[in-house]
């Protein structure tokens, strides 16, 4: 496979050449968009679909069609209904054992811990600010320092546990349906790796394990390697295809999964240019034509501003700097 071939089969998976005409549509073909940024988020809802607007995504968050809560690797992420409950299952013990240490420093006891989330449960009758979580809490009993990083992870921690989700600004009850039952077992890995290869394949197996946060054994072990095709760039799904590469251009917001689905990022950044982009480790606002990133961006005084380091056809560019002011 050559690497245009590659980078085409994954502009496609991301429906970046492809747009949906729906954002559930695009949530059940790359399962996630990565959401701890709102305005991030829709960035990168806007350039996978066409028609989708700004309102239309609010509306989804407000009747919980579209969740936003902690997935993979306990970052927060943009995912349907239907997603939340196997995914947090299968993530949420992670991402807390990951994070136990700073809920330690932090003096979350487990007991504390425990404590909060019953107290959730019975205060969260209505959408609540962080602050206005904090001060329910501490009427409850449970009082968190909203000077320090508590009211923050004790929110996440109720996430990785299902308890509870995010909105715009606001955090809610996850509805009843959409909860973990106790000691429920997770779907398993090889759901998730079958998921992640629609979405970004080409991939390898490394390149899963930093999308997903998994250990890698567990995550070797669920690959249906006998089921997929190899390249010399990962791993894929039979039958997959992509049209050829047209010129597309795409401005791509920070915390994009384009980047952020590997942990080889070689295919799609020149490893030249990498400090221009993700010198911070986060990669910052870039331009990717057919699946290569020639240029950063940003919006300084309203304007887009471009900072090129390759080849960007102008009439596609204009185009997508058109729909980005539009996006609003």
């Amino acid at each position: 496979m050559t690497a245009d071939r590659a980078r085409a089969l994954r502009m496609r998976a991301q429906r970046l050449t492809t747009p949906d005409r729906s954002l559930l549509g695009l949530l059940r073909d790359v399962l996630a968009v990565q959401a701890q940024d709102l305005a991030a988020a829709g960035l990168a809802v806007r350039a996978r679909t066409t028609g989708v607007t700004p309102a239309e995504l609010a509306a989804a968050l407000n009747s919980g069609d579209v969740v936003r809560t902690c997935a993979m690797r306990g970052a927060v992420h943009l995912l349907r209904r239907e997603d939340v409950g196997w995914l947090v299952a299968l993530l949420g013990p992670v991402n807390l054992a990951r994070s136990q240490r700073r809920r330690r420093e932090l003096r979350l006891t487990d007991e504390l811990c425990a404590r909060a989330l019953d107290a959730l449960r019975e205060v969260l009758t209505e959408p609540l600010t962080k602050p206005q979580v904090a001060a329910r809490l501490a009427e409850a009993g449970v009082v968190l320092d909203p000077t320090t990083e508590m009211v923050s992870y004790l929110l996440a921690y109720a996430a990785n546990k299902g308890v509870l989700c995010a909105g715009r600004s606001t955090y809610r009850l996850l509805p009843r349906s959409d909860r973990i039952p106790p000691g429920a077992a997770p779907r398993g890995v090889a759901r998730l790796v079958r998921r992640y290869l629609k979405a970004y394949g080409p991939a390898t197996v490394e390149d899963f394990v930093a999308w997903s946060g998994l250990p890698a054994a567990e995550s070797h072990a669920a690959f249906p390697y006998d089921e997929l095709v190899h390249g010399e760039h990962g791993w894929q799904l039979p039958a997959a295809d992509a049209p050829d590469l047209d010129g597309t251009v795409r401005l791509l917001g920070p915390f994009d999964t384009f980047l952020l689905g590997y942990r080889d990022r070689d295919l799609l950044l020149d490893p030249a240019h990498a400090p221009l982009v993700q010198g911070g480790g986060t990669p910052v606002p870039h331009v990717v034509v057919d699946g290569q990133v020639r240029g950063t961006w940003g919006r300084p005084d309203g304007r887009v501003v471009v900072e090129q380091f390759g080849y960007i056809p102008v009439s596609e560019l204009h185009a997508e700097v058109e729909s980005v002011l539009a996006w609003r």
